[in-house]
């Protein structure tokens, strides 16, 4: 206790000890994730697998004979159910487009039957020459659904997709990428330990006041 008090007691101590804990947390769920995913490889579930396009549900999409697809409305969907027990980390592929794609976007449910929703969606990060990467967060999934563009209304477009591939090798993560936060997530190791610092000592000022009184 007294060595508590004597480390308190040093000017800084405080948000010295809050960022050394965010530090800390950071590092074991880095561990974390890095363990389960190497779990989820050495049983096979987390496995890179290649699909066509045809293999997911086509949702206002019509498969053409040159392998190109062709929205018959505004919406279409790639849809793949029954995701099973398969580790999806990362889902890619290329992409041409005759037309203006607008929006492409990936949503997942959790759960067997459930909605999609735009509280479960992730967007692409384009890679170049047409290739696009959706990282997926980590939580099981029930089933997916690609929106691959969004056409204008009374518009189609044609899309010229290669294969799709789930969990591609140079899409994961190395293992010295587990322990390095993005921006946000360094812009939130640095603001809320500030915060959390800033609210312990508002409030040890707060109660030997009251004491007093």
């Amino acid at each position: 206790m007294k060595a508590l008090q004597k480390w308190f007691g040093r000017r800084g101590a405080l948000p010295l000890t809050a960022y050394l804990a965010a530090l800390a947390v950071w590092v074991v769920l880095g561990a974390f994730h890095l363990g389960s995913d190497s779990l989820a490889r050495a049983q096979g579930r987390l496995t890179e697998e290649t699909m066509a396009a045809t293999d997911w549900q086509l949702v206002g999409l019509t498969p053409n004979e040159d392998g190109t697809l062709t929205t018959v409305d505004g919406d279409p969907q790639m849809i793949l159910e029954n995701v099973g027990d398969r580790v999806v980390r990362t889902i890619s592929y290329t992409a041409q487009f005759d037309g203006e794609a607008r929006e492409l976007c990936l949503y997942y449910t959790t759960k067997v039957g459930e909605d999609y929703s735009a509280d479960r969606r992730v967007f692409p990060r384009s890679a170049g020459e047409g290739r696009y990467i959706y990282t997926l967060p980590r939580t099981s999934l029930a089933a997916l659904r690609l929106d691959p563009c969004s056409p204008e209304e009374n518009k189609t477009v044609t899309l010229a997709m290669s294969s799709i591939t789930l969990n591609a090798a140079d899409t994961l993560p190395h293992f010295w990428q587990y322990f390095v936060p993005s921006w946000y997530q360094a812009f939130c190791l640095v603001l809320y330990p500030a915060l959390a610092a800033a609210a312990v000592s508002m409030a040890a000022a707060i109660v030997p006041g009251r004491k007093r009184n």
